[in-house]
């Protein structure tokens, strides 16, 4: 009897031990986990679906506006139109991105959504995030169209983040894109220019380009500014080409028109667009250092434009605002950047405007 008590005993007190050393090794990998993840860069966290239903679902959560078959969603950076999209480059990536489009998720918006069909309006290119426009008929495909010819175009809002401050608080735009090309390289270039003739713009071999831009914040060391830019287009990657051939203050993140301009002394001048190659800019040590990115890892960092707002004007007898919060990447950049009076009390940058 004795030694059956000391027996039972002993075993209580090895299974007492036992599951000590489980509860620690659970608590230990749940810890060692929860940090690897606190741990994970924003820029590296840009997708973070592991299916394309998930990605469905959170395109559904991030829908702003629902009303009279307009639907609007807050589309991720990274995520193209369609398959046949002409957007991608190879100067641009997402750290462990995944290659959804906004078409296939569709069906389960629809379905979730119950509406017969669903088509994409209008939408920013791929690596732009923001306000996007989908329509459940005809008659809201068309009413969208002639809301923004009643907006002159004008109707998007956009907020880049620069490297640099621009020069002029704010100022306006009126200015061509333009194809160029040169037989010695047998290339093409696409220009933002000051000039071209009307007969030009009459038979559309350029396409005008309007914009109006304000600084809201410039950053600790005045080494970014965060911009407001109302532009009557993105195309061919207009904005970029904006703040850098003419603000000398290329996107940060672009990694294609930030080689058009070169600073001599203290001055900016254009670069031949036929002898400037794409390629990662030479960033200030004290920027990467905030964005807490090495050197060899520059390539994570997106570039920082974000279609923030449109306005529809009198769309079936109503303006129509439209505002996309800025993605978590976005903001947390403004946050390490700490813009001037955006960042008190930890108030999101968009909420601060």
């Amino acid at each position: 009897m004795t030694l059956t008590i000391k027996f039972c005993k002993f075993k209580r007190a090895y299974m007492n031990i036992s599951c000590i050393q489980v509860f620690k090794r659970n608590y230990l990998t749940r810890t060692v986990g929860e940090m690897a993840k606190k741990s994970i860069h924003p820029f590296k966290q840009i997708h973070p679906w592991r299916s394309e239903k998930e990605f469905a679902d959170d395109l559904l959560n991030n829908i702003i506006y629902d009303k009279d078959g307009l639907v609007v969603l807050n589309k991720p950076y990274g995520i193209p139109r369609g398959k046949g999209s002409s957007e991608f480059n190879r100067t641009n990536s997402v750290s462990h991105s995944v290659h959804y489009t906004l078409e296939d998720a569709l069906p389960h918006i629809r379905s979730q959504l119950k509406y017969p069909q669903l088509t994409i309006s209008k939408c920013p290119e791929k690596y732009i995030s923001g306000v996007t426009l989908l329509a459940a008929d005809t008659d809201i495909l068309n009413a969208i169209d002639v809301a923004y010819v009643r907006s002159y175009h004008f109707g998007n809002t956009y907020w880049v983040i620069t490297v640099g401050v621009p020069t002029i608080q704010e100022n306006n735009y009126r200015l061509a894109l333009k194809i160029i090309s040169d037989p010695q390289y047998k290339n093409r270039k696409t220009i933002l220019t000051r000039s071209w003739t009307s007969n030009e713009e009459k038979y559309r071999r350029v396409k005008i380009f309007k914009a109006r831009y304000e600084i809201i914040s410039n950053s600790t060391f005045n080494l970014c500014s965060l911009l407001k830019l109302r532009a009557s287009t993105e195309n061919r990657h207009a904005i970029r080409l904006f703040t850098s051939t003419f603000l000398y203050t290329p996107v940060l993140g672009d990694n294609i028109y930030s080689s058009r301009i070169q600073k001599l002394g203290n001055t900016y001048t254009n670069v031949d667009p036929f002898l400037s190659a794409p390629g990662l800019p030479n960033l200030d040590e004290k920027l990467l250092q905030l964005l807490e990115v090495h050197l060899k890892q520059q390539e994570i960092i997106p570039a920082h434009i974000h279609l923030q707002s449109t306005m529809l004007p009198s769309l079936f007898g109503e303006d129509v605002f439209l505002q996309a919060p800025l993605p978590p990447f976005f903001n947390w950049t403004c946050k390490q950047l700490e813009f001037k009076h955006l960042m008190q009390n930890d108030v999101p940058c968009e909420e601060r405007i």
